[in-house]
């Protein structure tokens, strides 16, 4: 009884081992909770951008039906569909997505804190936990979305239950630890570099098995469950396409990216294409296939097209070694400074939105938290140096990874895998250090307090091109934002702050003019897209946006010369083609606009435009048929817009099909709730496929509340009310 009522009334308690994974846990939510609420206020939050963008849209497809794709996976493919459950999840939201996301990084804070414990000690395994929760430019790229959220922890728990399960024959247990490790290369694939070194490690841990068969089962057992994954991708590659590309086909132009005659290491640079403001990331791909079929002089698979930038990488290193050699010393250097070299947004000025982040991460006297990381880690490598061999998985995967981003590009975020790693050291090292000086071991102290202000000194310096602030991006990035928010005079401002910083660029002296264009300022239009023109006489963009001011100003010969222009300097410039075929429309030249829009089709082929615009037209020629073949083409292709809606909706209410015709016009409405065409083909169509009257009437009344002055919806609405 006495052992009884002790149970009962004394307090529960909760298991020691618990304590602090959760305490960790918690810690690196709560951070990145509080970051998020004060990050909403950046106007780009609700508005990804460049890869953010990429993985949003391609989520996107991937919830609204297209779940298998119909190409060659261009990069890792588990992230995008990691973040469409994410998105069905919240409904699409862009706040509670990220949150949601968060979850990632806070786990993988527990696995440092698990690693560091059974590899160096308890304190240790806490500090590094602790330092990852709040390791700012950890913060800054798991809360958008980017793969490294998802990779990181797929790494770490790979690395975890690799240590785990050390010189133990448990086959069911190495297999899915191949599999987490197969799952993290469909994440990002440039892992696979690890794999001989993973399986080396592994053999070596059976060392006390004499049997040279029987030493390397697990070993191809995990290989056999690295493989699971990857094979899984490389069949869908097959299935879909007919190629069999491992995983992506992006590896090819990244090494090239990396390594031609342009190359810098910090930035996307090529010869062949113009990687910069002026061509957006949804045309990346399609840019690049066009360099390498223009070069080869016919057309290319995705694998094909992999090859040849890999070969034109590998041809560029075997005639350059100098310069290759130069290139990577570069990026050495560039790997192991504090600076945060950023894409997808500036780092540094993106403190300017959340007060936390400004603490967790800085650029004065030293770049924080990396400057200061590196020698600490550094230091702690070499204080380990002894234990190497118990440590070697953790060796490995830094030297191993290194060698990922050397041969690519050097930013803040493709380094990010290794800064767990780099923790855990940084943590045990100074440690040791404190216990030297408890013990008043000054010699010690001294070796490696030197080492430690040598390496402080060395990455907290700037070198080559790295340190400087691009104060012209990050307007113009502000400027596209508020474009797309609609909100043209802030993205007029933000476009003139950005050419302060580079009033030479073409591209952001178009952005300008467009702007400026769509408030109305044909003048100042005008003379802005002149300017671009001044700098760059080849910029087909501004003159397909002079002909857009000439055609509003009714002057449509030459809005015509105009447009003509700009598809005679870029042939693939699709919305000059689509304009051409606008202005013939208007001027009911229906068989000019059908060419230039069948142009357009043959142009961009997976582009949905050109084929919403030749439904509408068919619709006019009352060529049903073929109008119906269009919109679903189009549709097939992305979601139609709201005038697009409202075309296709008049192709059912033609040939009588008046619920289809209603469903789209209400999807017209839902995308533009202004749009007085809609409310009144909806009404026209209650009214004239008998529908109660009421139902016209409200519609009308709606509309009529939007345009007081749309007299077609007055006639009618007196018409049906004189029933």
């Amino acid at each position: 009884m006495t052992g009884k009522r002790n149970s009962t009334n004394s307090p529960a308690r909760r298991p020691e081992g618990v304590k602090w994974p959760m305490i960790i846990f918690a810690a690196a939510f709560l951070i990145r909770l509080i970051y998020l609420i004060q990050y909403r206020s950046n106007p780009s939050f609700n508005f990804p951008m460049v890869d953010e963008l990429w993985h949003f849209n391609w989520a996107g497809e991937i919830i609204s039906g297209k779940f298998w794709g119909g190409e060659v996976y261009f990069r890792g493919p588990l992230y995008p569909y990691f973040l469409a459950l994410l998105l069905k999840i919240t409904g699409s939201s862009i706040f509670w997505s990220r949150l949601l996301q968060c979850l990632l990084p806070s786990f993988s804070a527990v696995l440092i804190y698990l690693l560091g414990k059974r590899a160096f000690s308890k304190k240790a395994g806490i500090i590094a936990g602790l330092a990852f929760a709040a390791y700012g430019t950890m913060i800054f790229y798991d809360t958008m979305f980017m793969l490294e959220v998802l990779f990181i922890t797929l790494a770490l728990l790979s690395v975890y239950l690799m240590l785990l399960y050390k010189g133990e024959r448990k086959p069911r247990q190495w297999l899915g630890t191949g599999i987490i490790f197969g799952l993290a290369a469909i994440t990002r694939p440039n892992i696979l570099l690890l794999a001989p070194l993973f399986l080396i490690w592994i053999y070596l841990g059976f060392a006390n098995i004499r049997d040279f068969k029987k030493r390397l089962l697990i070993p191809f057992i995990y290989l056999v469950g690295l493989m699971i994954p990857v094979l899984s991708v490389t069949l869908r590659n097959y299935l879909v396409t007919g190629e069999a590309i491992l995983v992506s086909s992006q590896g090819g132009v990244n090494f090239y990216i990396g390594n031609n005659h342009d190359a810098e290491g910090l930035t996307m640079l090529m010869p062949e294409v113009k990687l910069d403001e002026s061509l957006p990331w949804n045309q990346f791909t399609a840019a690049t296939r066009r360099a390498a079929e223009k070069e080869t002089g016919k057309k290319l698979t995705a694998g094909e097209e992999s090859s040849f930038w890999t070969d034109k990488a590998l041809k560029f290193i075997g005639s350059n070694p100098g310069r290759f050699l130069a290139l990577t010393f570069k990026k050495i250097i560039y790997f192991l400074v504090g600076f945060e070299n950023s894409d997808n947004g500036d780092i540094y000025y993106s403190r300017n939105y959340s007060s936390l982040f400004s603490l967790l991460l800085w650029k004065k006297l030293i770049y924080f938290p990396f400057g200061l990381l590196l020698p600490l880690a550094v230091a702690g490598l070499a204080l380990s140096w002894k234990r190497r061999r118990e440590l070697s998985l953790f060796y490995l995967f830094i030297i191993g990874y290194l060698p990922t981003v050397i041969l690519f590009l050097v930013t803040a975020r493709h380094r990010l895998p290794v800064i767990p790693f780099l923790l855990l050291f940084a943590a045990a090292g100074t440690l040791e250090i404190y216990g030297d000086i408890k013990e008043k071991d000054w010699s010690r102290v001294r070796i490696y307090g030197a080492i430690f202000l040598i390496l402080l000194i060395f990455s907290n310096r700037t070198y080559f091109d790295i340190g400087f602030e691009n104060k012209a991006q990050i307007h113009f990035n502000l400027g596209l934002t508020y474009e797309r928010q609609g909100n043209l005079m802030m993205a007029e401002k933000e476009y003139r702050a950005a050419l302060e910083s580079d009033p030479y660029s073409p591209t952001m002296l178009n952005n300008l003019g467009f702007v400026q264009y769509r408030l109305g300022q044909y003048d100042a239009a005008l003379a802005t897209f002149n300017k671009a023109i001044q700098y760059d006489p080849n910029f087909a963009h501004a003159y397909n946006n002079i002909g857009l001011i000439y055609e509003s100003q009714n002057d449509p010969a030459q809005a015509e010369s105009h447009y003509k222009k700009a598809i005679n300097l870029n042939p693939e410039l699709v919305q000059g083609y689509i304009n051409l075929g606008d202005l013939y429309l208007a001027g009911n030249d229906l068989v000019k606009a059908e060419l230039y829009y069948l142009q357009a089709k043959q142009v961009a082929p997976s582009r949905k435009e050109p084929l919403f615009k030749l439904g509408a037209l068919y619709g006019r020629m009352k060529d049903f048929s073929r109008a119906q073949e269009m919109f679903q083409s189009g549709g097939k292709l992305g979601e139609p817009g709201a005038i697009d809606c409202i075309n296709w909706g008049n192709i059912y209410y033609a040939t009588r099909q008046p619920a289809k015709a209603i469903e789209l016009y209400r999807r017209g409405i839902a995308m533009d709730s202004s749009s007085a065409q809609a409310y009144f083909n909806l009404a026209a169509t209650f009214q004239s496929f008998g529908y109660p009257p009421d139902s016209a009437k409200y519609y009308l009344r709606k509309l009529l509340l939007i345009n007081p002055q749309f007299e077609p919806a007055r006639d009618l609405l007196k018409r049906i009310e004189n029933q």
